[in-house]
């Protein structure tokens, strides 16, 4: 039965990942996008449109998306910045739609994964 346990871990692992990974490249797509056809636009305003351009996300829900990710931050999160990053978005989207799919919690650090793969100054 340990044995058992243990490969549904390491199943669950991977589909956390495999989730994560998805979303975050949907997104990190969106931004080079945006990014490419909006050089001018930063901070919320880039947000609000790289959400708007991501398959994934509902474009009516985008403000309120905005505003709840906006109200999650906090100085630790943020780095003592207390203002929303593209890293806080792309965890805090990945962490809703998540659990949205009805999922309770995760084995790995949907976090972790975000941080590692996307610089905290994009």
């Amino acid at each position: 039965m340990h044995m058992l346990a243990y490969i549904k871990e390491n199943l669950l692992a991977f589909k956390e990942r495999r989730f994560a990974k998805r979303r975050m490249a949907a997104m990190l797509k969106s931004h080079a996008a945006v990014r490419a056809e909006m050089p001018e636009l930063s901070d919320l305003a880039l947000y609000k449109e790289v959400l708007l351009r991501t398959p994934s996300i509902d474009p009516s829900a985008v403000d309120q998306i905005l505003w709840q990710a906006e109200d999650s931050v906090d100085e630790w999160t943020a780095r003592g910045t207390g203002k929303l990053g593209f890293r806080q978005l792309v965890t805090f989207v990945i962490m809703s739609q998540y659990r949205a799919a009805g999922n309770v919690g995760t084995v790995v650090s949907l976090k972790e994964i975000v941080y590692a793969r996307i610089p905290e100054d994009l």
